[in-house]
This record gives C-alpha cells, sequence and structure tokens, in this order.
C-alpha cells in the first residue's frame, strides 16, 4: 500500500472536543492531536479508500521458492 501524508486544519472547537474526547490537555503537541484525530477516522470513522475492482486470482504458493527451502532444509540435516 502506498500512504500519503496529508495536511488539514481544524477549529478550536474541534480541538477542545478531541481534547475530551482523548483526556489531553488543550495545550498538547500537535502530533498528539493528530494521532487522536488518526484514532478517531480509523476507529470510528467508514473510510473509503479508492475502490480496487476485485479479482478473483487465487493465491497460490511459490512452489520454486518452498523447494529451494525444502533442499536447503535436507542439506543442512
Amino acid at each position: 500500500m502506498n500512504y500519503e501524508s496529508r495536511r488539514i486544519t481544524i477549529s478550536y472547537l474541534a480541538v477542545i472536543e478531541l481534547c475530551k474526547i482523548f483526556d489531553l490537555p488543550q495545550d498538547a503537541p500537535t502530533q498528539a492531536l493528530s494521532a487522536g484525530v488518526e484514532k478517531l477516522i480509523f476507529q470510528h470513522g467508514n473510510v473509503q479508500t479508492s475502490p480496487k475492482p476485485e479479482t478473483a486470482t487465487s493465491t497460490q504458493p511459490n512452489k520454486s521458492a518452498l523447494s529451494a527451502m525444502v533442499t536447503n532444509f535436507k542439506g543442512a540435516a
């Protein structure tokens, strides 16, 4: 996944509410406030990411890598 950072502006009243929710002092550092916003988004928000088409691909093991692992294991024994 590729994550991007975004800068947002929230009102003073939103900061007060955020501080109440997470029991933070009103002069909390911005890192604490942004962590609270992230927590709200991921725990309580209905986050919609860009829709990716569903593909019906089955996950197959990498047989050559498994074979190499078994060969190396047998050689070590």
